[in-house]
């Protein structure tokens, strides 16, 4: 009997054969590049958010409009610093601000509702930047991150809450009634209190800088 003299195929050479092509992972946006991400564009979000909320309401007066302008600057500018390595130290000034922020909607009138639907409003603004300009170059986001973030909206919206109630509260309390608007003492007092914030927020970012701010 004869044998076969051919050499033994190769099958990984042989025709039809299908080529194993593995697609890479998708490159996952790390915590470092959401935060660097967010303080760059906290300007931009803070201004479309006003301009969501001018579009809103009915009026908006002149001290009101302005106030409200250096408010929501403020709050954006607590999204990087609330996710980084100071984010203890940052927790409890967010907290102050979320509910000064609710007594300023509660002494513009605003029912607590209404007070609500302003900083959700945050929220749809945010998703919007993500999806236009995506950050880390279009690197996927994960799930932690997109639940950090809508953890800190779920916050600044309970506690606005809490200080559009308190306010609320302490009027009736007081026999003050519920204000229809904000007289100009009143929001100076209220963007005395911002700024004092803002300063002390300014101070936790000189660490993480690592110098020191002066008042």
């Amino acid at each position: 009997m004869t044998q076969s003299t051919s050499p033994p195929s190769d099958r990984r050479g042989m025709p039809g054969q299908p080529h194993l092509h593995r697609e890479p992972k998708p490159r996952q946006l790390s915590p470092e590049q959401l935060v660097e991400w967010l303080s760059l564009q906290q300007g931009a979000v803070a201004d479309r958010w006003l301009l969501e909320i001018r579009s809103r309401v009915e009026t908006l007066e002149e001290g009101e409009d302005e106030l409200l302008g250096e408010f929501l600057h403020l709050l954006t500018s607590f999204l990087p610093r609330s996710l980084g390595v100071y984010r203890e130290q940052v927790s409890p000034i967010f907290q102050q601000a979320a509910e000064l922020y609710g007594h300023l909607a509660a002494v513009r009138g605003l029912a607590a509702g209404e007070a609500v639907e302003e900083v959700q409003l945050l929220r749809e603004v945010l998703l919007r930047f993500l999806y236009r300009d995506p950050p880390g170059g279009g690197a996927g986001l994960a799930l932690r991150e997109l639940l950090q973030l809508s953890r800190l909206i779920d916050r600044l919206v309970t506690h606005t809450s809490v200080g559009h109630t308190d306010t609320l509260f302490f009027n009736l309390f007081h026999g003050n009634g519920v204000p229809e608007a904000a007289t100009r003492e009143v929001l100076d007092e209220v963007r005395d209190q911002l700024r004092s914030l803002g300063q002390e927020l300014r101070q936790i970012q000189s660490l993480e800088e690592g110098r020191v701010v002066l008042d």
